[in-house]
């Protein structure tokens, strides 16, 4: 044992020796980026800019919304002309016209009219009558509403040929002429601007009766002198306050001193105006 332990010891030297001896290989490169040459300027891509770092949005502050404007009142819608607000339905006009007829009344039914220089006026059903009762006529065939000839074949009928017979000698009534009938226009005789029932075909103007024997009665201003003629014309102008609601002659207004103004206009409480 001691031999062997003196042969290594011995040994040990050369083998020194020949590790420092032998050749050494060439080192290896670490990677192959180390191997590749190095790359051209113009191979070399421009840096990307770094992005800028954001902003914090704050939340505006908020502000109170303008008010919206107020709207606008919607216009009022335009009244009907005022004539359309007297349209008779159609059973009260062929009621009407029945009525009429029946009593003797001639008259030919119009189409509507209207004018325009002033929409209010007008008759949306009017009648031409020419006969108001049997052997009564009415001069130059006068329009008018349906409502209006009635109320006039009435008064005639009832008052005005009765009180004919207290004339001297009876006459029989034969006719009317008018004065003014259907016609747009104010009223007249005050300051109103107001439109006149003419214009609606409301009224009726009487300026003269004429009778049978060719004989007439004028309506004017007439003393009291205690006649038949003044008593003749009181007594007919009262009754018509029964059949028409306004009722206006001499002693009215200068205006009315030559005929008689009879309408049928609507009051409240069916009020009258007897003048």
């Amino acid at each position: 044992m001691r031999g062997r332990g003196l042969v290594v010891a011995l040994m040990l030297p050369f083998a020194a020796v020949a590790q420092d001896a032998a050749p050494r290989p060439d080192p290896k490169p670490e990677s192959a980026e180390a191997e590749a040459p190095p790359p051209k300027a113009k191979d070399i891509e421009p840096p990307v800019p770094a992005a800028p770092t954001p902003k914090l949005a704050y939340p505006k502050r908020a502000t109170k919304p303008a008010a919206d404007p107020a709207p606008s009142a919607p216009a009022e819608p335009e009244a009907p002309p005022l004539h359309s607000s007297l349209r008779e339905t159609d059973f009260d006009h062929a009621a009407c016209l029945m009525e009429i007829w029946w009593n003797g009344a001639q008259y030919e039914v119009l189409p509507a009219i209207t004018d325009e220089t002033n929409r209010d006026c007008g008759i949306d059903r009017p009648i031409r009558v020419s006969q108001i009762l049997p052997g009564v006529v009415l001069d130059g065939d006068p329009v008018m509403r349906c409502d209006t000839a009635r109320s006039l074949m009435y008064w005639l009928h009832d008052a005005v040929q009765p009180a004919t017979r207290f004339l001297p000698g009876q006459p029989s009534l034969a006719g009317i002429e008018p004065g003014s009938t259907y016609q747009c226009r104010a009223t007249v005789g005050n300051e109103s601007s107001k439109l006149s029932e003419h214009a609606l075909g409301n009224a009726f103007d009487i300026a003269a009766f004429r009778f049978a024997d060719d004989s007439r009665f004028v309506i004017e201003p007439r003393e009291d002198s205690g006649g038949m003629e003044i008593a003749f014309q009181a007594a007919i102008r009262a009754s018509a306050c029964l059949y028409f609601t306004t009722v206006l002659g001499p002693g009215s207004n200068a205006a009315h001193d030559d005929h008689l103004h009879l309408d049928i206009k609507a009051r409240n409480s069916d009020w009258r105006l007897c003048q």
